[in-house]
């Protein structure tokens, strides 16, 4: 079995959560599945020191090189993997998804997938394969799956995007970031991660339960 873990970057301010992302691969190891990082090969929105959370204007940086800083050495370009490489996938949250895997902070509630990102998830849903997804990364499911192959169920903790998620079509639940909704119909599974809590240690039992539950699904 190989899940594909989705990333947009590296840093919660243009790209991806680290500590998600992270937490992700050790409920990976501890249950021997095999995975391969992906991100697009393309420019990233805009960079952001993340130290003084300014962001930087005369810096350009790459989403496929970023998202290699996390990538353990197992990551590929978007356009060169195909659904039949991968058995599920997992996509973790972070600005990034809202800045170079979307417009989303373009057009809100509005916005659009990158066209690679939306064909991907679009195509493992398609072929029946489980999809896993944290924080901002429901977000993006919601956006993509909610309007065409909706309802579907998602969750959220303390209230973040419930909105933006009921216009998509969600039934939404309320969780602990300890916690996981598993939608069977739709082979979907979802932990609030960072939208629960700032606690790694309850965060890394939801993060850990979606990993196992896709493995069932």
């Amino acid at each position: 079995m190989r899940i594909g873990v989705l990333l947009s970057g590296c840093g919660i301010g243009d790209g991806s959560q680290i500590e998600e992302v992270i937490l992700t691969y050790l409920a990976l190891d501890k249950y021997k599945v095999d995975y391969i990082c992906i991100a697009p090969n393309k420019k990233q929105f805009h960079t952001v020191n993340h130290l003084d959370e300014q962001i930087e204007p005369k810096e350009e940086r790459n989403v496929l090189i970023e998202s290699a800083r996390i990538g353990r050495g197992k990551i590929r370009a978007l356009d060169h993997i195909h659904v039949e490489e991968l058995d599920g996938l997992i996509i973790p949250g972070g600005i990034g998804l809202f800045k170079n895997l979307s417009n989303y902070v373009m057009d809100k509630e509005q916005f659009v997938l990158d066209e690679q990102v939306d064909t991907l998830i679009k195509c493992m849903h398609q072929s029946q394969k489980p999809i896993g997804a944290m924080c901002g990364g429901i977000v993006l499911l919601a956006r993509c799956l909610g309007s065409t192959e909706g309802p579907l169920n998602l969750c959220t903790s303390h209230g973040a995007y419930k909105q933006l998620l009921e216009m998509n079509h969600i039934i939404v639940e309320e969780l602990e970031a300890d916690e996981i909704l598993v939608d069977t119909y739709h082979k979907i599974v979802t932990t609030p991660a960072f939208l629960g809590t700032q606690d790694l240690y309850k965060m890394m039992g939801g993060v850990d339960k979606l990993v196992k539950a896709l493995l069932t699904l």
